[in-house]
């Protein structure tokens, strides 16, 4: 049953719901199904995130009204208007009538000073009211509405019109006003019959035939140039078990659907959990496997459902391609705990038959839910790493409140840890870097961690004891995590991103008598990673990365260099480009406990995820302190940005 929005008794829903019913199984052309209610929606229907149901004619929601206003509303609201505006005259010209006469101005300013205050909020509230009244009286008579104007660009009926200026919907001023407040609850609108006629009179007029151009507006953005009706022969990169070295790899992507996003790869970062599941390390791998979920490119091809994006559009790829839209952690945007997720790679489909393959390929096919829109300021390189890495550490630092006054420490600054980080410090944190290697404090301190410490380095953790609130774990080797505990203040936070393939043993004493949270955080679900990637987009953060070309070789060596732990920059496919896994995963736990101004902050390791962490530390502003065991990795810290 599809929800309107319309405030009369239940009975009439009922029976607008069963009419919509009907004009949903007559007209499946323009149809496309809410993944968060579950029903097909007719044309201009959209979903509301504050009433949580699907609006007719949706215009905007009033949170004055606490509702929706759409079509079966709308002229209770002009009504609404025109009251307010009649009331406030009103009231101004018995207020005008109130004022105490005195012959010195003065004296009547000051006698009179409440009453012309008066006067003047009711005089801006009259402009304001009778502007909403133009604005809506406006929209009644040219048939549209508030959300159709302002987001034409998102709304793929609007933005595949010939002509932009086009309103397929005006069917004349007389018409539209007497449908809006006369007759439009007698007979019910068909809006993808009106829409039809009114493109086809539209390109008649123009010179063209209709019956050449009747879906042309479909073809203007579903394809560029390349209408895909068969499977896509794609080529990447595979290993065919937990000791073979890549090798070339021919397969089929499907066909675009109605609800799919065609995607040119360009780039695809190389994360340590590739390296975990290409060597079974997890032991769930599946052969052939084709790893990558740090992915970006262009768009190529749109299905005629999808409203999000079109074709040239920049955009991204994370851990995840599906869910079942159903579960409770479906319905609260967090996908990746839905127990049927559907991963990147090394995964099925929802018929849990058909395999995934990742991004170290030239094409994906990807549903719209599961696909990012990236900034135009961020380059499609350095934007790769954030779809993982990102929104790892992003999500638990919004999670746990890090900001001001949060001393935040990121453990690691390699690929999450540099991305915790730039968002530490964003958010306004104070960000510590802990590594195992001195070289990295000069990488952390141009992040913008205000410290360094060296995990090794007994005197230095004895004098950071009890000094953050939040620290982020990045580190994927087994390690100490005791003493990164015994760092945090009474019931800080301890946040552990990094996945290391052995069991952690924390001793009950030490959580008896700090009270901490020790929890963990897996990437982030597809709102959050957008609103990520917006975050990145107004503070410029992207992933330190290093370029490499797309072959098996490289794809070996760079592995291995990943192994050795000698690198700080992310590692990036050329063409396949540097996976949005780091930066996900530092700066999903980041968001998850709200790391920010004064959050004392530390970074365990200075490695990929290090490194991401520091980053993102420093840009929420958390003070960073990297705990590292080498103390070479100090002045990588340093210029990261950590303090200590």
């Amino acid at each position: 049953m599809v929800s309107t929005s319309d405030d009369d008794d239940d009975h009439d829903h009922e029976n607008e719901g069963n009419e919509q019913h009907q004009r949903v199984t007559t007209n499946n052309n323009y149809l496309r199904k809410c993944l968060l209610c579950n029903i097909e929606q007719p044309l201009r229907s959209h979903h509301c995130d504050f009433c949580n149901r699907c609006v007719l004619k949706y215009d905007h929601h009033c949170p004055y009204l606490e509702t929706c206003i759409g079509e079966y509303n709308h002229r209770y609201f002009w009504c609404f208007l025109l009251t307010t505006d009649i009331l406030i005259v009103w009231s101004i010209m018995l207020s005008s009538g109130s004022f105490v006469p005195f012959s010195d101005w003065s004296s009547w300013l000051h006698i009179n000073k409440f009453r012309l205050f008066a006067m003047h909020v009711l005089i801006i509230s009259l402009c304001a009211t009778t502007i909403l009244l133009c604005i809506h009286s406006f929209f009644a008579l040219t048939n549209s509405t508030t959300w159709e104007r302002v987001s034409r660009h998102r709304i793929t009926y609007l933005n595949r019109l010939p002509d932009e200026d086009l309103n397929p919907f005006h069917q004349g001023y007389c018409h539209n006003f007497f449908y809006s407040f006369l007759c439009h609850r007698i007979k019910e609108q068909q809006w993808d019959i009106v829409y039809k006629r009114r493109v086809e009179e539209h390109v008649t007029f123009m010179g063209s035939s209709p019956s050449t151009t009747a879906n042309k507006t479909e073809e203007k953005v579903v394809s560029n140039g390349v209408n895909h009706d068969s499977p896509i022969a794609t080529k990447g990169f595979a290993v065919e078990s937990d000791s073979s070295p890549f090798k070339l790899f021919d397969f089929e992507r499907r066909v675009p659907k109605a609800d799919d996003v065609f995607i040119r790869v360009h780039y695809c970062g190389i994360c340590h959990s590739d390296i975990h599941q290409a060597k079974n390390e997890w032991h769930t791998a599946k052969y052939p496997m084709v790893p990558g979920h740090e992915i970006t490119g262009v768009v190529e091809q749109v299905g005629s459902n999808v409203r999000n994006f079109r074709v040239g559009d920049h955009v991204g790829v994370g851990c995840m391609v599906d869910s079942c839209l159903h579960c409770n952690s479906c319905k609260k945007n967090l996908e990746q705990y839905c127990p049927d997720t559907c991963y990147t790679y090394n995964s099925t489909e929802l018929d849990k038959v058909t395999p995934t393959y990742g991004g170290y390929s030239n094409f994906i096919t990807v549903k719209e839910r599961f696909v990012c829109k990236i900034p135009k300021n961020l380059p499609l390189d350095g934007a790769a790493p954030l779809l993982c890495a990102g929104i790892t550490t992003y999500s638990p630092l919004r999670q746990y409140n890090v900001g001001k006054n949060t001393r935040m420490g990121v453990i690691g600054l390699g690929g999450l840890g540099h991305m915790a980080v730039k968002f530490g410090v964003a958010m306004g944190a104070d960000v510590t870097v802990i590594s195992t290697s001195e070289s990295k404090r000069d990488n952390a301190t141009k992040l913008g961690a205000k410290a360094f410490l060296v995990s090794k380095d007994a005197e230095q953790l004895k004098g950071a004891e009890n000094s953050f609130h939040f620290i982020i774990d990045t580190v994927s080797a087994p390690h100490d995590v005791v003493s990164m505990i015994n760092l945090l203040s009474f019931q800080g936070v301890y946040c552990m991103v990094g996945a290391s393939p052995k069991p952690v043993e924390i001793p009950t004493f030490v959580l008896l008598f700090k009270r901490p949270i020790v929890t963990g955080s897996l990437i982030g679900g597809m709102k959050e990673t957008q609103e990520m990637l917006d975050f990145c987009g107004k503070h410029g953060i992207t992933c330190e990365i290093e370029k490499i070309e797309a072959t098996p070789e490289q794809i070996n060596v760079a592995y291995d260099r990943t192994l050795k732990s000698d690198l700080l920059k992310y590692l990036s496919l050329d063409a396949a480009a540097p996976l949005p896994c780091v930066g996900i995963t530092t700066y999903s736990p980041l968001r998850q406990y709200n790391v920010g101004k004064n959050t004392r902050m530390g970074v365990i390791s200075l490695d990929g995820l290090g490194h991401m962490a520091v980053k993102f530390g420093i840009a929420i502003c958390a003070h960073i302190t990297v705990i590292s065991t080498l103390e070479s990795k100090h002045d990588n810290a340093t210029k990261l940005g950590a303090k200590v």
